[in-house]
């Protein structure tokens, strides 16, 4: 990867050397998972993945990558356990919070999905005396389409440690630890088309 692209890590400090992580990145390319590598040169990560994509050659690939399928509409209680022993494990888990490939601004984030802050959740309180953070990670690609010295940055937030959530109710945890992730990964795009953002707009400016 360092070789073939031109790959800037910053804040790298805030990676654990030890102990459980759970990854929480945004989803700009099918690069992604090759330049989570880039920070991991020595473990094995794992990553969350929907069942969709284990189609063919592409699914032996990918296991062999560290994914392991996950209906994600419908996760059933032996995926969310295999998630929990490989917390209790001491592994890197990588999760795409946003759900989905998005080709948004460096700055931009799609709106996440609550899945990933409740499932930290439950690996934390399966695991009490594991300290588990949440790192969350942007990438910032030069080009959409990667090529020979695209330029890639990799931007690692502070982490969040969620045994700090379990103090709230369970919804609120999951949604402050959510709104958490969301601020440390980017502005949420709008997603109102430009035409009714302009009727909106003009409504707002006649009514003051």
């Amino acid at each position: 990867m360092f070789l073939y692209f031109d790959v800037h890590l910053h804040g790298t400090e805030h990676l654990p050397t030890r102990g459980p992580i759970i990854l929480a990145p945004v989803h700009r390319s099918r690069w992604d998972a090759f330049v989570t590598y880039c920070l991991f040169p020595r473990r094995l990560l794992r990553f969350l993945t929907t069942q969709d994509e284990f189609v063919g050659l592409q699914s032996w690939f990918m296991k062999r990558l560290g994914a392991f399928p996950i209906n994600t509409q419908r996760p059933n209680a032996s995926a969310v356990r295999h998630c929990q022993e490989l917390v209790l494990a001491q592994q890197v888990l990588v999760i795409f919070p946003e759900g989905n490939l998005y080709y948004y601004a460096p700055d931009e984030v799609h709106p996440l999905k609550p899945g990933a802050a409740w499932l930290a959740l439950s690996c934390q309180k399966e695991a009490p005396e594991l300290d588990l953070p949440v790192i969350p990670v942007r990438y910032v690609y030069s080009d959409r389409v990667l090529r020979f010295r695209s330029r890639i940055e990799v931007y690692v937030q502070a982490p969040l440690k969620v045994r700090d959530y379990l103090s709230l109710a369970p919804k609120e945890g999951i949604r402050q630890l959510t709104a958490d992730i969301q601020r440390a990964l980017g502005d949420v795009v709008n997603e109102t088309p430009p035409d009714l953002r302009t009727q909106a707009q003009t409504k707002l400016e006649k009514s003051s």
